[in-house]
């Protein structure tokens, strides 16, 4: 299991086709979109064939429209369940942040 934390930056007139292709993506989650062509996303491993999260930010960098991504925050290891071991929400910590 792999979770990433990635920031993509683009010309804010591109800003809807990231979003579309964004949306599109299995295992991806926006944490923030600003709207000015920054975005903040989480990557995880899905399961699904080959969508593992390093492919995944792999194939995000050849996008034409975007002008760099940045790899900020990576996990991986055997402790994290499986892709498909149950339903599992790595967002369920920014709940508690908003507890605290």
């Amino acid at each position: 299991m792999s979770i990433l934390g990635v920031v993509l930056r683009a010309a804010p007139q591109h800003r809807n086709a990231v979003n579309a292709r964004l949306s599109g993506l299995p295992g991806v989650d926006v944490v923030s979109d600003p709207g000015d062509g920054r975005w903040v996303v989480v990557i995880e491993d899905t399961g699904e064939g080959d969508a593992t999260a390093a492919a995944t930010l792999g194939a995000m960098a050849t996008w034409p429209e975007l002008l760099g991504t940045s790899l900020v925050y990576e996990y991986s290891g055997p402790d994290a369940p499986a892709p498909g071991d149950g339903p599992t929400d790595y967002r369920a910590w920014r709940d508690s942040l908003a507890r605290s």
